[in-house]
């Protein structure tokens, strides 16, 4: 898969669980202001992943979707959700939520 089609799945993942696992404002906030704040991107996978994992993996073959909210320097401010996706397709999605 390439990091486009991860990035588009991971925000369809996204939209699809976050009123499960966010506060009832936090989905309100993003719901709201995504259009003029909001940003899906990719990144390397970050060391809370060996933690939430358990142990050491092939980072090579993850990417990071990150899904928040941006500040006025076009950073994030808020990351609402992390969600780790195996490019290869090897593993099912992980979540770390907001807390």
């Amino acid at each position: 898969m390439s990091i486009d089609d991860a990035i588009d799945w991971g925000y369809e993942l996204f939209l699809a669980k976050a009123a499960d696992h966010l506060p009832p404002e936090d989905v309100v906030d993003i719901t709201l202001e995504f259009e003029e704040r909001g940003a899906v991107e990719a990144v390397l996978p970050g060391a809370q992943w060996i933690q939430e994992l358990g142990g050491p993996f092939a980072a090579d073959n993850y990417t990071e979707i990150q899904v928040g909210l941006l500040d006025e320097q076009d950073e994030f401010e808020v990351i609402h959700c992390r969600i780790l996706i195996a490019l290869d397709g090897s593993q099912p999605p992980r979540f770390i939520w907001k807390s």
